[in-house]
């Protein structure tokens, strides 16, 4: 069976363990190695991984797009004024690990105010405009791990 992004997923296949772990399997391939923490570069710049969203409902919100699973929120690390945005772009092979995520975030060690997700997203939508920008997390310096 093949199933586009724009298909209704039919309600049988959400309960079949099979297409639920194929589902995952896609998802982790098109992520890739991005991490909060990691750094990657491709030819649109070098990339910090803030934070990886995998709630399909927050990333649909993130990226504005109905089909979407997941978003990774990033920062260019080679321009200073670089703001956090978020981005929903498939690993590739044109893409290159700089730095591999910080591994402390994931063995117990988060920061217990962002859970170790380095900050969090802040919605201040109104009067019909969607505005959603990134806070670094104050307690521990946007670095995720606990102090």
């Amino acid at each position: 069976m093949t199933v586009s992004m724009t298909q209704r997923i039919p309600a049988a296949a959400t309960d079949d363990p099979l297409f639920i772990e194929g589902l995952r399997r896609v998802v982790e391939a098109q992520i890739g190695p991005r991490r909060a923490g990691a750094i990657y570069q491709n030819v649109d710049g070098a990339f910090e991984v803030l934070a990886l969203v995998r709630d399909p409902e927050q990333a649909r919100a993130l990226l504005r797009r109905r089909g979407a699973q997941w978003a990774v929120i990033v920062r260019d690390v080679l321009r200073p004024d670089s703001q956090p945005v978020a981005v929903g772009s498939v690993w590739t092979t044109s893409d290159h690990l700089v730095r591999e995520a910080d591994t402390q975030a994931s063995a117990g060690q988060a920061c217990r105010d962002c859970d170790g997700k380095r900050g969090r997203m802040v919605d201040t939508s109104g009067d019909g405009v969607t505005r959603q920008t990134w806070k670094s997390c104050t307690t521990c310096d946007g670095t995720g791990q606990a102090r």
